[in-house]
């Protein structure tokens, strides 16, 4: 195990606005590990919320974003683009959870910087199981990778 128990858990900031897709994206968390879980519901609020965080602050700091495309007041797109140009925390893993299977979104979220883009499966236990393993990946790879601790 870690040295890090005194440590806040990693954050994990999850962009949707359905609210069965909410439910279970926290199910698949809680199943991957203790975290700190943020649920925005709307992409302007998003980019209202992740653009007004102080980079400096590890606190505040994500570990990891989980993005829906089709969100009211501003498209996933919109988000992951703000992520990558306004805020600073331009390194913080995002991965594209959608139902579109459209190829002109999958390559235009790696052409904005997305680190993956994962189908939402239909089925409730997998789509349990898929969260599980993005969250246990990404933030297994963001402690790996970071430079401070």
């Amino acid at each position: 195990m870690s040295d890090c128990s005194a440590a806040s858990p990693p954050r994990v900031v999850v962009v949707e606005d359905n609210p069965g897709d909410v439910r279970l994206v926290e199910d698949g968390v809680a199943a991957a590990a203790e975290l700190d879980l943020q649920i925005i519901k709307s992409g302007r609020a998003a980019i209202e919320r992740l653009t007004s965080l102080d980079g400096g602050d590890q606190r505040e700091h994500p570990d990891l974003i989980l993005l829906d495309l089709n969100l009211p007041g501003r498209s996933g797109f919109d988000v992951l683009r703000a992520v990558r140009t306004e805020t600073d925390f331009r390194d913080v893993p995002v991965v594209v959870v959608s139902s579109s299977r459209n190829r002109d979104d999958i390559a235009r979220v790696y052409e904005l910087s997305g680190n993956a883009y994962v189908t939402k499966p239909s089925d409730p236990d997998d789509y349990i199981e898929m969260i599980a393993a993005v969250v246990d990946f990404w933030v297994e790879s963001a402690n790996r990778s970071t430079p401070h601790g």
